[in-house]
């Protein structure tokens, strides 16, 4: 018997607060365009469970996803890799984990996160009722591939309509055994994007569960998929990427939710009783990492003040050994079914590799979500090494990173979830 538990929460800062996610920052907030918000799904079944918690965040740093985790596991008496941590990824979120970025981190608004989160935890799994799942499979036509070829060899910052992109749009919808609905978790590849400025907010994913939300009457919940090349196309008009106001957004929000209702009808049940979930941290090898030469010009550079802190950092980190070669990423793979699985990456991974994964564990259905757990970095595809570009080898510095990562990083994040599912099939 599958039994099902949910919560949700406000996590929105009381206080003025440094944001994160853009460079270009120089003071704190200054006010709330939309709360900001926490959620819990636990899935019990008879063997196994699952604890996916999503938040409206920019992401988790490996060392507060892994703390986090323990604790939401001493609370509930779960194991840590029961437990899935997503982030909707918005860029209107307070500073809490260390990367390299303008401001100060708020070191009180992580631990409000944390104890929100366990919190979270420990209603949901107290609250498990008897329930039962469905799955469907929408379309959207929201966002485009930011990456366009230059002619040149290289790639720019522009709408590329023709570049990778994941249009699924999939959502659980959780019931309780007389059919009432629970909760609605919805999964969709697109950076949220659409607004930076100095207004705390939850971008599209917070009107498109506001808006769900109006229309169910049960919490919706909310976690990105491999958006990492994609962002919303809000025109210019030169036909750029233009920022939306608010109204726009709101509209944008309604609009994915109309498209994941008009999908809800085609639902199919989905037996997960027998759930499973297994998961692996594995290496993800980096390229041509600096010397100390470079990283001493660097760190006496005042040009990019950013970049001088990431050298600085570098040197601090060489000065007690080698630096690193490698940096972790976890997987992890929640199978509903052999029919229907679910899988988590670490890192702001590009839309070909979870296409790729699609289309490799075919003919199950998959649905895969990046922003979880460790936001360890950009995980390039191997497809765009050739043009380069700001997510092949210019994002590195701002999430703390020595190098880029190598070509062959989807390959084997590809060995590492087929390896995993095995394990599911065979035991």
């Amino acid at each position: 018997m599958l039994k099902i538990g949910v919560a949700q929460t406000d996590i929105t800062p009381q206080r003025s607060v440094w944001l994160t996610g853009y460079g270009n920052r120089d003071h704190r907030s200054q006010g709330v365009y939309q709360a900001l918000r926490a959620g819990a799904l636990f899935l019990q079944g008879d063997q196994d469970a699952a604890l996916i918690l999503t938040a409206d965040l920019i992401g988790y740093s490996s060392a507060f996803a892994a703390a986090a985790r323990q604790e939401i596991a001493l609370a509930t008496g779960l194991h840590p890799g029961q437990i899935v941590l997503t982030a909707t990824h918005t860029h209107c979120a307070p500073f809490f984990t260390p990367w390299i970025m303008p401001g100060q981190l708020e070191p009180e608004y992580a631990a409000l996160v944390q104890d929100q989160l366990v919190s979270l935890a420990t209603q949901a799994y107290a609250g498990v009722v008897p329930g039962s799942l469905l799955f469907a499979r929408g379309h959207s036509a929201f966002g485009v591939n930011r990456r366009l070829p230059d002619g040149q060899g290289g790639v720019r910052f522009a709408p590329n309509p023709e570049g990778a992109i994941d249009r699924d749009l999939d959502t659980l919808w959780c019931a309780d055994s007389a059919g009432r609905l629970l909760a609605s978790l919805t999964f969709y590849g697109c950076h949220p994007t659409s607004r930076g400025g100095y207004l705390i907010g939850g971008d599209y994913p917070g009107y498109l569960c506001r808006a769900l939300e109006e229309e169910t009457s049960a919490p919706a919940f909310f976690a990105t998929g491999c958006a990492g090349d994609v962002r919303p196309w809000f025109k210019s008009p030169e036909g750029g990427f233009a920022t939306p106001d608010l109204a726009q957004l709101e509209a944008a929000g309604h609009t994915i939710a109309e498209e994941v209702l008009c999908a809800r009808p085609q639902a199919v049940p989905v037996e997960a009783a027998k759930l499973r979930l297994a998961g692996a941290t594995h290496l993800l090898p980096y390229t041509d990492l600096p010397s100390r030469e470079r990283l001493t010009a660097i760190a006496g550079d005042p040009a990019n003040p950013l970049h001088q802190q990431w050298a600085r950092t570098m040197l601090a980190l060489a000065a007690h050994g080698p630096l690193p070669t490698a940096c972790p990423q976890e997987v992890q793979v929640l199978q509903l079914n052999p029919d229907l699985r679910l899988i988590f990456l670490g890192g702001e991974v590009l839309s070909a590799i979870g296409l790729h994964l699609k289309a490799a564990l075919q003919p199950s259905t998959t649905v895969v979500a990046a922003y979880s757990n460790g936001l360890i970095g950009y995980v390039p595809s191997q497809d765009t090494y050739d043009l380069g570009g700001y997510e092949v080898n210019g994002s590195h510095y701002y999430f703390l990173r020595p190098a880029p990562f190598a070509k062959d990083v989807e390959a084997l994040i590809a060995a590492q979830t087929t390896a995993l599912i095995r394990t599911l099939v065979l035991t």
